[in-house]
């Protein structure tokens, strides 16, 4: 009975062992792919820190507003569905002048709408220029101020003012 208790206690503690470096390993090979994870998200981070757009020029004609934008970054920019487009004028609405300020949304239609906005590119790369075309609801009223505010999911934005 004494050797099959030693050989038990033996196989036992080889399972147990065997079961501790399974786990350590484990253990080390999920710190191992978080710690490429973090790295990745850092190196993210710093080219969305290096990315920058401005605008070159904005033009109107009718209700259509044309702004060329310049990506000065490092990064791609072309999830065009995650900015965000703000402008606020003043409309002329039956020659009355009216505070306008709204949210325009993006559509890949080339003829967008009212409230929509498109851009003539599907990438924005560095060191390129693309045009946003932007479709207010109403033609701006003469030499009244204007903002237009973009802002990608990349993390830069631009704000524009100036004069319709």
């Amino acid at each position: 009975m004494g050797v099959s208790q030693t050989l038990a206690f033996i196989l036992i503690t080889f399972i147990g062992v065997s079961f501790g470096i399974v786990l350590l390993s484990a253990y080390f090979k999920s710190q191992q792919i978080l710690n490429q994870a973090q790295e990745l998200n850092h190196e993210l981070e710093l080219e969305q820190l290096e990315t920058k757009i401005t605008v070159s020029s904005v033009s109107l004609t009718g209700s259509t507003l044309n702004v060329v934008l310049e990506n000065n970054g490092s990064t791609n920019l072309y999830d065009f569905q995650g900015f965000s487009v703000i402008v606020q004028y003043y409309a002329n609405i039956s020659n009355i002048s009216t505070f306008n300020l709204s949210l325009y949304n993006y559509t890949k239609n080339s003829n967008p709408s009212p409230y929509y906005w498109t851009i003539n590119t599907p990438l924005l790369a560095p060191g390129s220029q693309a045009t946003l075309t932007i479709i207010l609801p109403y033609p701006p009223y003469p030499n009244t101020q204007a903002t237009v505010v973009i802002v990608t999911n990349y993390g830069p934005s631009v704000i524009w003012r100036g004069s319709l």
